[in-house]
């Protein structure tokens, strides 16, 4: 009673194989062309060539749209950390305007300190908002100050802290 239900089963199974073997062999992927070279998955839209702007680097950019910068032999840099940008531009007689540094966890901002008949001196922060964790990046926030009088032909002396 046992030897009949094997021998129904066996060639089943040889069928299952046979069949299981032809499907895997029709499905191969043919090897690719040597002369095409490879590509990668960008989710850009195909055939796309345009490309995102890329922000001017603030440490050798112009000053922002509307504003005038102001000439370099004009700026005096005392104290100002690193990697702190030293253009100034006007936006009009009475304001000016600096690049501030700000990222994951800090500010920026510009403190109008002295004004003198001779020169004007700002202060650009860089202000600590929490301990973290933070992300990394690093941006350049533009930043205005408003003088009492014209900037005339005042020199602009720049000072800066990180806190």
């Amino acid at each position: 009673m046992r030897a009949a239900p094997m021998t129904l089963l066996f060639p089943s199974a040889l069928l299952g194989v046979a069949l299981l073997l032809a499907g895997c062999a029709g499905s191969a992927t043919p090897p690719p062309d040597p002369a095409t070279p490879p590509t990668v998955a960008t989710g850009a839209p195909p055939g796309g060539t345009s490309t995102p702007p890329v922000p001017a680097d603030p440490l050798t950019a112009d000053p922002p749209d509307g504003t005038t910068a102001l000439d370099p032999s004009r700026v005096e840099v005392r104290g100002l950390p690193p990697g702190f940008p030293t253009l100034v531009w006007t936006r009009g007689p009475r304001t000016l305007g600096v690049y501030g540094r700000a990222g994951g966890c800090t500010e920026a901002s510009a403190q109008l300190v002295e004004q003198t008949a001779q020169e004007v001196t700002v202060r650009v922060l860089q202000t600590t908002t929490s301990p973290g964790p933070c992300t990394r990046e690093l941006r350049y926030p533009p930043l205005e100050v408003t003088l009492a009088q014209d900037l005339g032909a005042r020199r602009v002396v720049l000072t800066g802290e990180v806190r």
